[in-house]
């Protein structure tokens, strides 16, 4: 028995016991299932490997039609309940497909693309425009993978249950703010003049390949999470944002020093940057004060410093760094911070 890998099975279904039924049961029945985990050990590079495999099996579920189908809340609103012959259909089809699966094992990532935090952009990127008391600007996403949060300003919002902004009547991402003084100032949602989304590794969602493996990152469970972001996508077929693969650093450089002089720049970021060197991010924060110098330029950055969002503004070329908010992205709940002092 690979005791390792069971090992991490267990982990494994101790973490999605409450998130995901399905992917727990599974997990629960392969642990002791000597002959499967043999077959998947040779492929297992870290402790990322299972929910990988999950999500590379619901992938190839995507692609080829099977009566595994049937358990799954992807394909069916009534789910069956899991069973002894749920788990032999998941081995067989496993099997069946074992080199397309462990082929997305190997060069695919558990980036997830969550399109709700699109909504904490609508308060902040309001107050920018406030402060710049221009309309004509510009938007720079960095670490955008499909480009979905760029296109914030075609969805719909209902803010504390009663502020409707956008189109909430066909696309209503439901969320409570709080400490925020003015929400009508909300409606209606300026939209940038050139949207521009940087990323080391782009997911190409009119690709059907791609496009099913961000499905599948999400659990079979997570209903509204695969609602929004089929909404979305549909959104980014009718208005397609560019997007750009390569270094960061490099790349937003590039860009910068090729928008006009007299249009703000909103330059953004939510989370990509945690797992980045510390000299990375310094890289990055040089390099837009000094193009500040001679463009107005906001960075709205989340987890350089911590897992709040902050605005760094520049008056003459001289930074000022503000604390906008703290977003509860499960909960959909923001905390406005706007003007709190900045303590690290």
């Amino acid at each position: 028995m690979p005791e390792k890998l069971k090992k991490q099975f267990i982990a494994y279904r101790n973490i999605v016991k409450s998130d995901s039924p399905l992917y727990h049961f599974i997990s629960n029945e392969l642990i002791n299932d000597e002959v499967f985990l043999l077959r998947l050990k040779p492929y297992v590079s870290d402790v990322g490997f299972i929910p990988m495999f999950f999500a590379a099996t619901l992938k190839c579920l995507y692609e080829n039609d099977n009566a595994l189908r049937k358990y799954y809340l992807n394909f069916t609103e009534h789910p069956k309940a899991p069973s002894d012959k749920l788990l032999i259909l998941f081995k067989v089809f496993v099997y069946e497909h074992f080199d397309s699966i462990m082929l997305d094992v190997r060069r695919f990532d558990l980036k997830k693309n969550i399109v709700e935090r699109s909504s904490v952009l609508v308060p902040i990127f309001t107050e920018i425009i406030k402060s710049s008391g221009k309309t004509n600007f510009n938007v720079i996403e960095l670490g955008t993978r499909a480009g979905l949060l760029l296109n914030y300003d075609w969805y719909g919002y209902t803010f504390n249950k009663s502020i409707r902004v956008g189109d909430p009547d066909t696309f209503n991402i439901k969320v409570h703010i709080d400490h925020y003084d003015d929400l009508s100032s909300l409606e209606p949602i300026v939209h940038p003049i050139r949207k521009i989304g940087i990323t080391r590794n782009k997911m190409d969602i009119t690709v059907d390949e791609e496009h099913y493996w961000l499905l599948s990152l999400y659990y079979p469970e997570e209903q509204k999470r695969r609602k929004y972001y089929n909404k979305a996508r549909k959104v980014f077929l009718e208005h397609p944002v560019e997007i750009f693969e390569g270094d960061e650093i490099s790349l937003l450089k590039e860009h910068i020093a090729q928008l006009p002089d007299d249009e703000p720049i909103i330059i953004f970021h939510m989370h990509v940057t945690k797992h980045w060197s510390d000299e990375k991010k310094q890289s990055l924060l040089s390099l837009i004060q000094q193009y500040a110098i001679d463009k107005e330029i906001y960075h709205v950055h989340h987890q350089i410093f911590n897992s709040d969002i902050y605005l760094d503004s520049f008056i003459d070329g001289q930074l000022r760094r503000e604390k906008l908010a703290h977003f509860n992205l499960n909960q959909l709940k923001i905390d406005w911070l706007y003007n709190q002092p900045i303590v690290f």
